[in-house]
């Protein structure tokens, strides 16, 4: 009888001890297992980091960028052939060809061009976004733009290089609000009888910083038209789908449009163009 109280009261509190005894065995090697594991989970998240740094560091501690090269030397042209094969195997380049074809299911009522690719040789230099903004690092290579074939619609495709920053590593919002007067303009000239127009507003609402160096993908559409003036609107987003800003202009034709018809504004809107392969066929018959 009492052999068994002794037990049952001195039985846990063995327990006890012993479970004590057997964790503060156990401390040290847990110690050093978390020492061990901390030693290598710094350098891999800093590695990994570096590798694929978020959005959030490149805006506070934006990646070093060299100077662009010129456009003539070995490392421009490399890196301006570099955008045009990056642009041509984009999912959007070949979605909106497909479009084009009509193989999405519609009449194929879209054409594709490149603005400002045939520019006057004697006019290019006095141009802001076909000759001073042109080159490698900044805007290396002429967009590619769809647009249906009674002008309401259009999308556009291009590449920000890393010289055309505010803030470093951003690209600039004046050049992203220049972007959209072009393209909103392309939009709303070629439904003005003269193709010729100027910007009467442009309200812009930006949402997202745009990092630099990469592309982008601009839609825009035919709102309204009124006599000598057309209301456009449109928006900018990345490859991924995060809209960068949105923007709505109006733009009026002068009285005096008759005179600038040889301006050559509309050669600069890109005319359509047959597809890449479809080129290629062309030429093997010829």
């Amino acid at each position: 009888m009492l052999g068994g109280v002794l037990r049952t009261s001195i039985g846990p509190r063995h327990q006890v001890i012993r479970r004590w005894y057997s964790e503060t065995r156990r401390t040290p090697l847990r110690k050093w297992s978390t020492r061990f594991f901390l030693l290598l989970a710094f350098p891999a998240t800093y590695l990994v980091g570096s590798a694929f740094p978020p959005n959030l560091v490149l805006l506070l501690y934006p990646r070093y960028s060299p100077p662009p090269p010129e456009k003539d030397s070995t490392r421009g042209k490399a890196i301006t052939s570099d955008v045009e094969r990056e642009i041509q195997g984009l999912n959007i380049t070949h979605e909106m060809r497909d479009r084009v074809r009509g193989g999405d299911g519609t009449s194929g009522g879209w054409y594709e061009t490149r603005p400002y690719s045939k520019f006057d040789p004697q006019k290019v230099h006095n141009s802001l976004t076909a000759g001073t903004l042109r080159g490698p690092g900044k805007l290396a290579i002429a967009p590619l733009l769809w647009a249906k074939r009674d002008e309401s619609e259009a999308v556009a495709v291009l590449h920000y290089g890393r010289a055309l920053c505010g803030h470093d590593g951003i690209i600039h919002g004046g050049l992203i609000a220049t972007t959209f007067d072009e393209t909103l303009a392309r939009n709303a000239l070629l439904n003005i009888k003269t193709h010729i127009g100027v910007t009467a507003s442009l309200t812009i609402n930006y949402k997202s910083p745009c990092m630099a160096d990469q592309f982008v993908v601009l839609r825009t559409k035919l709102d309204k038209m009124d006599g000598r003036k057309v209301w456009v609107s449109g928006s900018m987003e990345t490859l991924d789908g995060i809209v960068v800003a949105e923007a709505s202009a109006l733009f009026i034709e002068p009285k005096w449009a008759q005179f600038l018809e040889s301006s050559g504004v509309t050669e600069a809107m890109g005319r359509p163009m047959p597809l890449p392969i479809e080129a290629e066929v062309a030429a093997q018959r010829i």
